[in-house]
Order: C-alpha cells, then sequence, then structure tokens
C-alpha cells in the first residue's frame, strides 16, 4: 500500500491541481464577503478525501474525462467546508487546522452565515449539472449531516451504547462521503451506485471512529486544534463510551469534570493513557477495521483500476493516519 495521499492521488494528479484551485478561488469570494478588507489567503489545509473519492469514483465508473468532475468534486468539499464552519459554532471551537476558526475571527453569527453561504456556493455548482437526481442526492445528504448534529446535542446527556455510535457516525460523516462516491454515477450510466455508496458510507464511519481516537490521544500540533475537544463538550464518541464502561468510579468522575471545563495538558495525559489502559483504542480500531473492510469488499463489484486500486489503498490509509 502506498503511504502518502500524494501517492494515493497519483491517478487524479491533474484533477486535484485544478480542484485545490477552484478551492481557493470559492474561499477567497466567501472571506471577501465576511470582510471586505481581507486579503486573498489559501483555504484552511486539509486531506481534501472527499473530493478526491469523488475523482476516483468517476474514474472507477468509467468517466473518459476526469476534468469535467472537477467542479462536482469542489462543491462535496464545500459542503464539508460548511459543515466545519458550523460546527466550531456548536463546539465553540477556537481552531481549525491549526489556524483561529471563523467564528473566533468574528463572531458566531458570522460564522453560521459564512456556512449557509458556502452551502449555497455548493448547490449553485450543483444545480449547473441539470441533474434532478444529483441535486436530491446533495440536499438529502444535507439534511442527515443536519439531523446527525441534533441528535447529538440531544442525547449528549442520554446512555449511549455502540449502534448510537455508529449512526452518529453514519449521519454526520460518512453521508457526505456516500455522497461524494456516487454523486458522479448520476452523471454516468453506471451500475456501480450501490457499490460505491457502500464504499463512500464504510469508508465513512471508519474514518470518524478513528477521528475520534485521535481526538483523545493527539496533542493540538497534529490535529490543528486542542485535543479532548469531545469530553469537553461532553461527546458520547465510541471509544469515550469504552473508556467509561472499562474505567472505574473516580476515573468517570474526573472525565465528566472535565466537561465544559478547562482541560489541563496533565489532563490530556491523563486521557491518553485512559484510552491505552481500558483498550477503548484497541476496540475502537477494531470496529474501525471492520467498517473499513466492508468498504474495501464493497469494491469486489468495480473492475480494477488505477482509481479502484487507489480507492482499496485508501481504506487502509484511513485507519493509520496520524491526523
Amino acid at each position: 500500500m502506498e503511504t502518502t495521499l500524494e501517492a494515493l492521488y497519483k491517478p487524479i494528479a491533474g484533477e486535484m491541481a485544478l480542484l485545490r484551485e477552484a478551492i481557493r478561488a470559492l474561499w477567497t469570494k466567501t472571506l471577501t464577503l465576511l470582510d471586505p478588507g481581507v486579503a486573498a489567503e489559501e483555504p484552511p489545509g486539509g486531506k481534501l478525501l472527499r473530493p478526491a473519492l469523488c475523482l476516483l469514483s468517476a474514474g472507477a465508473a468509467g468517466a473518459e474525462d476526469l476534468h469535467e468532475y472537477v467542479p462536482l468534486a469542489g462543491a462535496f468539499e464545500l459542503l464539508h467546508m460548511a459543515a466545519l464552519l458550523h460546527d466550531d459554532v456548536v463546539d465553540r471551537a477556537p481552531l481549525r487546522r491549526g489556524a483561529r476558526s471563523v467564528n473566533a475571527l468574528h463572531d458566531d453569527r458570522t460564522a453560521v452565515l459564512g456556512g449557509d453561504y458556502t452551502v449555497a456556493l455548493a448547490l449553485g455548482v450543483l444545480n449547473d449539472y441539470a441533474c434532478g437526481g444529483l441535486m436530491d442526492c446533495a440536499v438529502r445528504t444535507i439534511g442527515q449531516m443536519a439531523e446527525g448534529e441534533l441528535n447529538n446535542l440531544i442525547r449528549a446527556n442520554g446512555s449511549t451504547d455502540e449502534a448510537d455510535c455508529i449512526h452518529l457516525a453514519r449521519q454526520k460523516t460518512a453521508s457526505l462521503f456516500a455522497a461524494a462516491c456516487t454523486g458522479p454515477t448520476f452523471l454516468i450510466e453506471s451500475a456501480l451506485r450501490e457499490p460505491l455508496r457502500r464504499y463512500g458510507e464504510n469508508f465513512g464511519i471508519a474514518f470518524q471512529l478513528i477521528d475520534d481516537v485521535l481526538d483523545l490521544c493527539q496533542d493540538e500540533a497534529m490535529l490543528g486544534k486542542p485535543s479532548c475537544g469531545d469530553i469537553m463538550e461532553g461527546q458520547q464518541t465510541l471509544p469515550i463510551m469504552f473508556m467509561r464502561r472499562q474505567a472505574d468510579t473516580d476515573a468517570r468522575r474526573r472525565l465528566d469534570a472535565m466537561r465544559g471545563g478547562m482541560i489541563t495538558d496533565e489532563d490530556r495525559a491523563w486521557v491518553a493513557a485512559l484510552l491505552e489502559d481500558t483498550s477503548a483504542r484497541e476496540l475502537t480500531e477494531a470496529v474501525a477495521r471492520r467498517h473499513a473492510e466492508e468498504a474495501r469488499r464493497a469494491l469486489d463489484e468495480v473492475p480494477d483500476s488505477p482509481c479502484r486500486r487507489a480507492m482499496m489503498d485508501l481504506a487502509e490509509f484511513v485507519l493509520v493516519r496520524g491526523s
């Protein structure tokens, strides 16, 4: 397996360069609207997994010219960026990908409206394809993502089991991965929509579960934001659920005391150790691996190609990434 995203994105290298330029232009448009005096700048860094998978899925489904799918891929990245703007307000996050978040630079209202505007930009790009099925897929995905966030807020103080955690990951994260993978099939005569949907959904669940683990054990430099945010916000992620099940009463009380307060470096080191001592990391990674394997199995129905092979390797990469 290739071990870097640059290597994994090789089949779509030219299209990814065009995508970055398109995202930069649209991000600058959003920033200029938020602050007319702002200078053009790079969009927040990221892996660009969603648009990359959109392009790779188009190639795997038989698209002849992947350049035609760059705007489509960019629209899915815009939807992700909009979700991050909204998430930072919900989570009161001061940092995003190593830089000050929009809500910290301006205020919550600006960040929310900026997110709304970014959603509108994405839908405008999708509308240019004049495909009702594609628009329906995007709108339903936006609804699933918002529903997941609302369900998460409602159940913050309730009991949680593994099925709840997987369902939340499916709504909040995996739904957009699935849409990015199936988007091209609305524009190509293809019988691969369902296997690509299964790939994207299971990939997204695995991605989110590993993300939840990294939040508890990586430092700010790697994450681009303070660690243990899920504990501070009272989130019931799968590794937190496993930790609480195995921890003693004193440890659970200490976890509860961190909610809504300041978390020290000592607290973060203690959480990282608890993650290992309770086997919560091992248990969560095992669940993530099952979903990654389901993603790879979904590609059994997809003809071999460089794009399909890259997707196979990405399903392994998502498990071993460090941020």
